[in-house]
């Protein structure tokens, strides 16, 4: 028993298995659970034949956290049937980041071609499924090339990916279609012409694929990860490193540049090129705009984030106050992480990547082979494509890319060189976190108990308040007086913060929410004037403010505030019935003097 799970063919039937499962959560979701439990029986064998159940590594910490706040997300969740699927999503992108560091050197021939023929795979799949007329392409012969493919393509019944997140997973895998075991075989032979023909023709699959997406965010990433490897040949042929110890310049360097293409990505091409959606008309669509937007969602759950697959009813109910669907996730990776899964998650995903890349880096420069060089600088380039793109594009968190979401770090663990010394480091570094996190926790309870307690009561009200609003999201009508006796428990939690903190950001503004749809104005406005004083950028916010002057007749105080919230001429004209129909011809003749002010002047964004 121990000399088969000990075997390089045992461990690849791991990596299949876990694969296999992630194919029928995608495919057959209803039997994807079963796959699953399969997955898990290498798991099994391992325990009986006397030995651990799966590889330890250096960041088995993160992975718990990562994988305990998933659970915490579950049960945060609005939406539990969406959550559900995720969070085996999750499970299984945790199954797989084992399985991956269990393979041993003989097996990554293997893991470079699985990597690429996914790859390939999700590239021929965008060819069958992508309408090029309900969602051309930004150039036209993009669309010109689109159409006819639709036209001699056959017909299927599969869901379309969006081309965004085609280019994100393309891109990332392509590196590994170099590695040296692909080009196995005489180049005289059959079977090395056969292998060189079908790695030719794939990266002409890939590489059009990568065109007709018109993904500018990824092309922008290969550049980073190309960047990347300048800094590696100026650091090679400069000469004040010789005799510095290069294997911890090089990851600093890597890690100093990721962090400068990242600012300026946001500082420029993030913040005025592009829109998240086809119309934005709640603002200009930005990505710097969408982040600077959602990160008010940090505040209102640090401890449990707001439940997997949350943030489409978080960011239209709480920040664009509109009861329709409007975005899928804030289109960066890590700040979905740590919205949906609280800061604890969103911090140990962010540091598995970035420590992947300290891991990688070094890896490559420690290389005892030619091999295992290529293989590193394949990790290290799919690692930087990932993190880079995934700042303005989250296809590693969302849909079936989750399942691939620790994929990469799994990989970084693959090549790093197990001896002695790694293995007493990553003791010495599990102790040195342990001590690091119960240290800083004892350290911040004392300092600020009050607004620990306060902040804990307040994400636990945002929690129950969402939980009882977007229980049916999206419903494309407003919330009324009917659902007040269910937000008493959110409510209660709300009061419970401000107890602790007069100022909680949170507790006065979702108060304020209550307030309004108990259509108390006065006490609305009070907590909401608290809230806009400590966040004034918060959009969310200022909107229910503006409204909230509009109904206390405060039209001055409103026409300031609703001046910033482009939809609000179009909202107050249908609030203008909607109001008569409830019976209030006080509020429908408040909301039509407030029209008068705006529409002549109102302007699309």
């Amino acid at each position: 028993m121990r000399q088969i799970v000990s075997s390089r063919w045992f461990a690849l039937a791991d990596l299949l298995l876990v694969l296999l499962s992630g194919f029928a959560w995608v495919a057959v979701p209803s039997v994807g659970i079963w796959f699953t439990v399969i997955a898990c029986l290498p798991w099994i064998f391992r325990v009986l034949a006397g030995r651990f159940a799966r590889q330890r590594t250096v960041f088995d910490w993160l992975i718990a956290l990562f994988a305990i706040t998933a659970g915490i997300g579950y049960w945060a969740a609005y939406n539990k049937d969406a959550a559900w699927s995720k969070l085996w999503f999750l499970l299984v992108a945790v199954l797989l980041y084992y399985a991956l560091r269990g393979q041993p050197a003989e097996n990554l021939g293997w893991v470079a071609r699985i990597f690429f023929l996914i790859g390939v795979g999700v590239s021929i799949y965008f060819f069958l499924t992508h309408d090029f007329i309900a969602l051309p392409r930004k150039l036209t012969l993009v669309n010109t090339v689109g159409l006819w493919i639709m036209q001699i393509r056959p017909s299927l019944p599969w869901r379309p990916i969006h081309p965004n997140y085609v280019a994100g997973v393309t891109a990332m895998m392509t590196p590994f279609a170099f590695f040296p075991p692909w080009n196995s075989g005489k180049s005289d032979d059959h079977w090395g012409i056969m292998i060189r023909v079908t790695i030719i023709f794939s990266l002409a699959i890939v590489a059009l694929a990568l065109v007709m997406t018109t993904s500018r965010g990824v092309f922008m990433a290969i550049s980073a990860a190309v960047g990347a490897w300048g800094w590696w040949k100026l650091l090679e042929r400069g000469q004040r490193f010789r005799g510095l110890k290069q294997e911890s310049i090089f990851p600093i360097l890597v890690l100093a540049y990721l962090i400068l293409v990242i600012t300026v990505l946001y500082a420029g091409p993030a913040s005025f090129t592009g829109s998240v959606t086809a119309q934005s008309k709640f603002g200009n669509g930005s990505r710097t705009e969408l982040l600077v937007r959602s990160m008010s969602f940090v505040r209102d759950f640090p401890f449990t984030g707001g439940g997997l697959d949350s943030f489409p009813g978080l960011y239209s109910n709480y920040i664009l106050n509109v009861p329709s669907f409007y975005l899928p996730n804030s289109h960066n990776l890590f700040l979905d992480v740590a919205i949906e899964q609280g800061v604890i998650g969103g911090l140990a995903y962010l540091f598995l990547l970035m420590g992947s890349i300290w891991f990688v880096s070094r890896s490559i420069l420690l290389a005892h082979s030619i091999e295992l060089k290529i293989f590193g600088w394949a990790v290290l380039f799919a690692l930087i494509i990932s993190i880079v793109h995934g700042m303005v594009d989250d296809y590693l968190y969302n849909g079936a890319g989750t399942l691939l979401a620790l994929s990469l770090a799994g990989t970084a663990m693959l090549i790093r060189p197990e001896t002695p010394q790694n293995k007493k480091f990553s003791a010495r570094l599990d102790y040195r976190i342990a001590g690091l996190v119960i240290v800083g926790f004892a350290g911040t309870c004392i300092i600020s108990l009050n607004q620990i307690l306060s902040a804990w009561y307040a994400n636990l009200g945002a929690v129950q308040m969402a939980q009882v609003e977007l229980a049916d999201f999206p419903t494309g009508a407003w919330l009324e007086l009917d659902i007040v006796p269910r937000l008493q428990p959110a409510e209660d939690s709300f009061r419970s913060a401000l107890r602790y903190d007069a100022d909680n950001e949170t507790a006065n503004d979702r108060l304020g929410l209550i307030y309004l749809i108990r259509r108390d104005f006065k006490s609305a406005a009070a907590h909401l004037e608290i809230a806009d004083s400590l966040s004034p950028d918060n959009r969310g916010i200022t909107k229910s403010l503006g409204y909230c002057y509009v109904w206390l007749g405060e039209l001055d105080k409103a026409e300031v505030l609703l001046r910033q919230i482009p939809e609000a001429p179009g909202e107050l004209a249908v609030y203008t019935w909607w109001w008569a129909g409830q019976d209030r011809d006080d509020l429908a003749e408040k909301a039509e003097l407030m029209l008068s002010r705006l529409a002549p002047e109102s302007t699309s964004p």
